[in-house]
């Protein structure tokens, strides 16, 4: 299976990594992408603002995929969701996995959320890992 896990360095994208790692096998392909350019839309998100930066954060999680493999890709675009889920029609992805920070209520009506902008634009299902 492909699969596309979303990355931005914050504590709750470590935790949908590590996750995913405990469910999926070593002939899956997994791909970790993170996003660059993105302005945060809240303080609590991470902001990734170069590619090498991107690199280097994605390199960091890389080395805890317990013996996996994975390839890593930053993509560069100022909506995470959207660069997702183009970069997951482009390799043929079958799965989405992301972390959620659980916000309810007006503050995700006003912040908007990455985890539910990727289930409602995404065409393959979306693993959100609270």
């Amino acid at each position: 299976m492909k699969v596309v896990i979303a990355y931005d360095g914050s504590d709750y994208a470590k935790k949908a990594v590590l996750f995913s790692m405990n469910m999926l096998k070593k002939d899956d392909e997994i791909h970790i992408v993170t996003v660059v350019k993105e302005a945060p839309k809240s303080p609590e998100q991470k902001i990734i603002e170069s590619e090498d930066k991107g690199k280097k954060v994605l390199d960091e999680i890389a080395s805890e995929t317990t013996g996996l493999p994975v390839k890593t890709k930053v993509l560069e675009s100022v909506d995470v969701s959207d660069a997702i889920v183009q970069y997951c029609k482009e390799i043929g992805c079958e799965l989405i996995i992301t972390g959620s920070r659980g916000l309810t209520g007006l503050k995700k009506i006003v912040m908007g959320s990455v985890s539910s902008s990727l289930v409602s634009k995404s065409d393959v299902p979306v693993l959100v890992v609270k």
